[in-house]
Formats: structure tokens, C-alpha cells, sequence
């Protein structure tokens, strides 16, 4: 069983949530797994850059408008249109006047635009992270674990403990990586935060009656302050169910002159018994004393044996007792501190360290491992010697503190007392009272409930740890080795209490993730869900974040802004030209209707004509009009984006009898074929038509014909009548 959390299957809630990290509106979260998120990714991708076509065009359609003039002008000002600036540019550099003047600041807009929409499709990818994200377990496994709930004593020592030893040495080694070094963060990127905020004050006063600390000034305070259920815990609920909670312990070495004896057990000798309140054994019988070590341990004399014997090793033990009222813990207690420990506004544990056989390096002015006692001179295999030194006594106490306490987020504005709870011990049964005096919402009242049971079964304390792994949760075995310990400085035993408070931390982390997605498989006899009307509790299992590197989550808004200003610009791309069209011709219906009148005035241009000219000069027009001009085919929709022939009609080829000048070559015959649509196209005809008479139809339809008129006569006619002038 592999009990590493960054091992664990998470069952991830697929689909839209809300992130309240960021609020009802900027949390709209869609989650996809991996492969579907790259599929929406490349999309945006693909479409931005659809849309940055489409501003281009818009572009071009805008600086068409300013541009445009009805004048006649050079070569240069009429390949712009064509959008090819930079080959204009370097083919006009010594035709055309300033080309590069009336050219340069359209190409340096054209990669300014080219350049905004490539960055922009690149970072469309940011609507998601590359690496992790944070994700919303779906909680169909979420439960506690209750050690009693199969009554199998088997299952227990079988499958329960060993699983919670693991894990308990899983918190330790994340605590010592994840919270020691900011830069190493490989495995650390399960929780919603890598770490839990900790704030240590070593020169703290005693935390229990001053005459049993070995010091009144030189103790550790290691608080959280206060840990925010959204921000730190990743309990994803909206802000009128949000909690806070805050746990502070404190610890010192104790003095040991007057609280031991010496016993002779007849089964291993004597013993150093430490009287600091009774306590029960194993089997729950009542005894005198706190805890025992052994007194008499072999020393080799010169570590030579340490080859052939096993490796010496600490002994550590733990004692715990809750706080709260006597009469409503007594039975609870396995130990019960003298009125010197005693704290009914916290839990107490006690941890005693031996270090039987080690020899030290130097001596250890810690006061916990305390280590001053000559053990003589020891050889190496080059007949080297080098000096050692043993603990001064038979072992050294610690004793520690926790307090715990909730805080409602929502009264920021009161002081302390009036929203939070008093600090007491975690399994202190006034905090029923207590609690309900912050928080006035039912709902929130009922999570605060829940997280409250997460923290009574699923965390471990500092007594926990030491009882599940002995002498393994010490940091300072990872300098011993064969018996002989490296040197420790002295502040080791708060070096000591930090890692076990670091993991107590990463503990509290995982109890939430835990209980939401369930343990291994193996673990579901032990698995206690929550009831199905139990509203709270449900609620917290289906809103527990996690990070994953599994799956893709998105920002809903990031993608709707993309998405509706994207398709806004497209839309524009398509209607625009249309649009401003259809204005026009209604807004200057009667110069269409008196366009004799109007191609009179030879020093205006025609309202009409940038649009007219616009449409006219794109590539199929272009096409089209070359086509007419070689006198080949009858074509309508001549003022639209794609003019056709009317049915039958065959197009000419190249003339190529002058490869450097290719034109089109002639129609066999002229004429003047006229369509029953849109502007009319004039052509010559060669059945000898009255040129008159042509000239008395045409003014019939408001179309100059005369080579000297300007050019928008022609253009602005039929095609922007409202049908009154039927087609000849």
C-alpha cells in the first residue's frame, strides 16, 4: 500500500464549477482532462488568429475609406489596394513619388497587428496553466477513517496501522521538503498551497509552571496565525461559508532532578522511571509513572564491535493528555500531568529521548540531547582515534502545547474575542458553546462542524507522530551513523519540534483532500461517509481543490471575452462593408436618383465612390473587369464580391504572341452586352447600334457615357436604384 499523496487516483469533478479564489464572476471554471484541454487550446489558438485576419481586413476597409479618392492618381496609390505594400514599395522605389512615406506606416501597421494577434495566440494558452491547475474533487469516495468502525482487530494491526505509519512518515518528509526550501518544489504540488504559513518565536516564556522548565526565556512558540479554510485549506465554499482557524503550540525542555528514580526491572534491568503524572499501559491498567529507559546500555570501548552488532539507535517516546475540564476528559486520558503540566486550555505531550550506545561527535550543549559525559577515545581502521561523548543522563523531556481556535473571516472588523472562539485544546468538548458564539449562519455553523471532526480523526499530532514512528520522526538520526552521531547545535531540539509541527501542518493539508476522495482501497472497512442528509458534510466533500498536472482547467471569462471579441470582429469583418453600403445608398437616394446632376459637379467625389470602388478593385472584380475590358462574356453582380456570367458564357485565354506584356486576348466580335442587373457594363457593338440613340437610352438611365464625365457616374448607377428603372 503506497499511502504517498502524490500517489493517490484523485476523482476530479469534470465540467463547470466556481472558483471562489476569484470570485462569482472571474471563478467560472470549466476542467478538461489533458488531451481536451490541448484540443480547446489549439482552438483559441486557431481562432484568434481568425480574428486577427479579420481586423486586418477591417483595417484595410478603414484606411480604404480615408484614403480613397475619386481623382485620378498614380500606379501606386491603386496597387495599394492590392495589399501587396511591401513588393509595391520596393517595385515603386524610383516610379512613384515618397513611396516609401505613403507606404511604410501601412506595412509597420500591418506587423504590428500580425505581431499583437501571434503574441495574443500564444498566450490564449494562459486560460490555463501548463503545469498545474487547480481542480475540484468530485467526492463519490469521501469519508473519515474510523480505526473501531469493522471491529476487526486484525484489520487493524494489519492493514490500519501500518498504513497510518506510512503516511505519518509521508508528512514528515513533505514538512522537511516542501516547507524547508521554497526552490524545491518537486512533489510538493498537491495542496492548493505548498505549504501552510508558520510563525516561530524562540525566546518565548515557559509554557507551563515556570519551576519545571530548564528555561523561562528560551522556549519555541511555533504559531500558524490564521488559516483561511479558501485560501490555505482549498475548501472550495462562497464567502458567507468560510471559516478561519488557527493552532499554536509551544514547547521547552523540562527539568528531570525530582521527577525520576531509578527502578530495577526484573526483565531488563534498571530503569529510569520520570514521574510526571500517571499514566496507563497497553492495557489500560493504571501506573505510577510516566515512562521509562533503560539505564544499562553496553558502550563498546572502542567501537570496533559496532561492525558486528546492530547499529545503535535514539529511543524516543511520547505521552499525551487533552485539554478541557477534567470530568468531561477523564476518559479520554491515558495520562494525567502533574499540576505542574497541567493546561486545561491546551493538549499536552511529553517526549522523551534516550540515545543508548550513540556516541557523539562533540559534545551537544542542547538541552534535550544534552551530551557532555567522556566516553573515551574511539579507532578507525587506520588505528585513528577520535574522541566521543554520551548523553549526561539517561534521556531528556520535552514537554509541548496546542491550542487551536475558529474565526469568523466575515467580522474582520471586530477584535479578536468577539470573532474567535478562546484557544483551547482540540478535543475540548466547550467548544460546542464556543463556536456557535462566532458563527450565526446554519451553513456555515455545519462546515466549521465538519472541519472540526476532519481535525479530531484524520490529523496528527506531535505525540501521534512519535507514537506511530519512534525515533524515526527526528531529524537529527539523518546525521548518525554506525552509532556515532555528527555534530548537533544547540538549538536541535526546536529544530526538532518545527519538523514535527511542519508536519502536523502537511497533515492538516491532507485530512481535507483526504476525507474528500477517500483512501486506497484497502482502507474502505474503515471508511465512515457521511450521511446523505447530512448537508454540510457533503457540500465540504464535493468542494475540496486539489492541484493536478492531470487535467486542464479554464477560465470560463477568459474564454468568453476571447471567443465574443473575437466573433464581434469577425462579424464586423463580415457586415460591415454591407452595412455601410446599405446606409449610403439610402442616405443619398436622391443623388443615385439625379445622377446627371451630380456627375456634373466634376470637383466633388461621389458619396458613392469609395464604396463603389472598394468592392470593384477585389480580385474577382479586378478579374471580371479585365475579362469585360477584352470584351468577353455578359456578367452580373458586378458590384458585389463575386460577379458571374449569365449561363453559356466562354471566357478568353491569354494572348501570349509577347511573353514579357501577356494580355487577354480579343473578342472576335464588339459589341455592347448589357445584363438586367447592377451597373450595366458598357461594351461596344458591332451590329452598328445608332451611337444617339445609345447615348438617349443611357441618359434615360442616369449613366453618363461621355469619355470626359468622372468615372463615379458610371458607378454609381443601377445597382443603388431602389428598382423604379426597369433593365434594358
Amino acid at each position: 500500500m503506497n499511502s504517498e499523496p502524490n500517489s493517490y487516483t484523485y476523482a476530479v469533478h469534470l465540467g463547470f464549477w466556481t472558483n471562489w479564489s476569484y470570485g462569482a464572476i472571474r471563478g467560472g471554471t470549466i476542467t478538461l482532462t489533458r488531451q481536451h484541454g490541448g484540443f480547446l487550446i489549439a482552438f483559441l489558438a486557431i481562432y484568434i488568429g481568425m480574428v486577427g485576419k479579420s481586423f486586418w481586413r477591417l483595417g484595410c476597409f478603414t484606411l480604404h475609406r480615408y484614403l480613397s479618392s475619386g481623382e485620378l492618381q498614380d500606379g501606386l496609390h491603386h496597387q495599394r489596394w492590392a495589399w501587396r505594400l511591401m513588393l509595391s514599395m520596393i517595385a515603386w522605389r524610383r516610379h512613384a513619388r515618397r513611396p516609401i512615406l505613403r507606404l511604410l506606416p501601412i506595412i509597420l501597421l500591418a506587423f504590428l497587428v500580425s505581431a499583437a494577434f501571434g503574441i495574443a495566440s500564444i498566450f490564449s494558452s494562459h486560460v490555463t496553466t501548463d503545469t498545474a491547475n487547480e481542480v475540484l474533487l468530485n467526492g463519490e469516495r469521501c469519508g473519515l477513517l474510523s480505526r473501531i468502525k469493522p471491529n476487526n482487530v486484525t484489520a487493524v494491526y494489519s492493514i490500519f496501522k501500518p498504513y497510518h505509519a506510512e503516511l505519518t512518515s509521508q508528512f514528515l518528509n513533505y514538512g522537511m521538503q516542501c516547507y524547508g526550501n521554497s526552490s524545491n518544489t518537486d512533489g510538493c504540488n498537491l495542496y492548493t498551497k505548498t505549504h501552510l504559513p508558520l510563525i516561530a518565536n524562540p525566546k518565548a516564556a515557559c509554557p507551563f509552571n515556570e519551576t519545571i522548565c530548564k528555561s523561562n526565556e528560551n522556549n519555541l512558540i511555533l504559531d500558524t496565525g490564521y488559516l483561511h479554510s479558501l485560501k490555505h485549506l482549498g475548501i472550495n465554499s462562497s464567502p458567507k461559508d468560510q471559516f478561519q482557524v488557527r493552532v499554536v503550540h509551544e514547547c521547552a525542555p523540562l527539568v528531570t532532578d525530582g521527577f525520576t528514580e531509578i527502578f530495577n526491572d526484573t526483565a531488563i534491568g534498571p530503569v529510569m522511571r520520570y514521574l510526571y503524572g500517571k499514566g496507563k499501559d497497553s492495557t489500560y491498567v493504571d501506573r505510577r509513572w510516566t515512562h521509562q529507559a533503560p539505564l544499562n546500555y553496553p558502550y563498546d570501548s572502542n567501537g570496533t564491535g559496532y561492525l558486528q552488532t546492530s547499529r545503535p539507535e535514539y529511543s524516543l517516546g511520547s505521552v499525551g493528555a487533552f485539554g478541557g475540564a477534567a470530568e468531561l476528559v477523564t476518559h479520554m486520558q491515558l495520562w494525567s500531568p502533574i499540576p505542574q503540566l497541567q493546561r486545561p486550555d491546551a493538549d499536552v505531550s511529553l517526549l522523551f529521548l534516550s540515545a543508548p550506545g550513540i556516541r557523539f561527535s562533540a559534545p551537544v550543549d542542547d538541552p534535550w540531547f544534552n551530551a557532555h559525559q567522556n566516553a573515551g577515545l574511539l579507532y578507525d581502521q587506520d588505528n585513528k582515534t577520535r574522541p566521543s561523548w554520551v548523553q549526561d543522563s539517561a534521556g531528556g523531556v520535552m514537554g509541548c502545547t496546542m491550542q487551536m481556535q475558529y474565526c469568523n473571516p466575515s467580522l474582520s472588523k471586530l477584535s479578536e474575542s468577539l470573532r474567535c472562539e478562546p484557544l483551547r485544546g482540540i478535543m475540548d468538548p466547550i467548544s460546542a458553546s464556543t463556536i456557535p458564539k462566532i458563527f450565526s449562519s446554519k451553513s456555515q455553523l455545519d462546515l466549521v462542524a465538519r472541519a472540526n471532526d476532519i481535525f479530531k480523526m484524520d490529523t496528527c499530532t506531535i505525540d501521534i507522530f512519535v507514537g506511530a514512528i519512534g525515533a524515526a520522526a527526528l531529524r537529527a538520526r539523518y546525521g548518525l551513523g554506525r552509532g556515532y552521531q555528527g555534530p548537533l547545535p544547540i538549538n536541535q531540539w526546536q529544530l526538532e519540534a518545527e519538523h514535527w509541527v511542519k508536519g502536523f501542518l502537511t497533515s492538516i493539508q491532507d485530512a481535507f483532500v483526504r476525507s474528500a476522495n477517500g483512501p486506497p482501497r484497502e482502507l474502505d472497512p474503515f471508511l465512515v461517509p457521511p450521511e446523505k442528509n447530512d448537508t454540510a458534510a457533503n457540500t465540504m466533500c464535493r468542494n475540496q481543490k486539489i492541484v493536478s498536472t492531470k487535467y486542464s482547467s479554464f477560465n470560463v471569462l477568459g474564454i468568453s471575452l476571447i471567443l465574443l471579441l473575437g466573433g464581434l470582429i469577425i462579424v464586423l469583418d463580415l457586415t460591415l462593408e454591407p452595412l455601410i453600403a446599405c446606409f449610403l445608398k439610402r442616405r443619398y437616394r436622391n443623388h443615385v436618383d439625379q445622377n446627371q446632376a451630380w456627375s456634373a459637379k466634376k470637383n466633388r467625389k461621389h458619396h458613392l465612390y469609395a464604396v463603389l470602388e472598394w468592392s470593384s478593385t477585389n480580385t474577382l472584380q479586378l478579374q471580371r473587369l479585365a475579362y469585360e475590358e477584352a470584351g468577353f462574356g455578359r456578367w452580373e453582380k458586378c458590384v458585389g464580391d463575386n460577379p458571374i456570367t449569365l449561363p453559356g458564357e466562354k471566357l478568353g485565354v491569354l494572348n501570349l504572341d509577347d511573353v514579357q506584356h501577356p494580355v487577354f486576348k480579343k473578342q472576335g466580335r464588339g459589341g455592347v452586352k448589357r445584363t438586367g442587373t447592377g451597373l450595366e457594363t458598357l461594351v461596344e457593338d458591332s451590329v452598328g447600334v445608332d451611337r444617339k440613340k445609345m447615348e438617349a437610352n443611357l441618359e434615360e438611365l442616369d449613366i453618363a457615357v461621355t469619355v470626359t464625365e468622372s468615372p463615379s457616374s458610371s458607378i454609381a448607377g443601377k445597382e443603388f436604384r431602389d428598382g423604379e428603372k426597369g433593365a434594358r
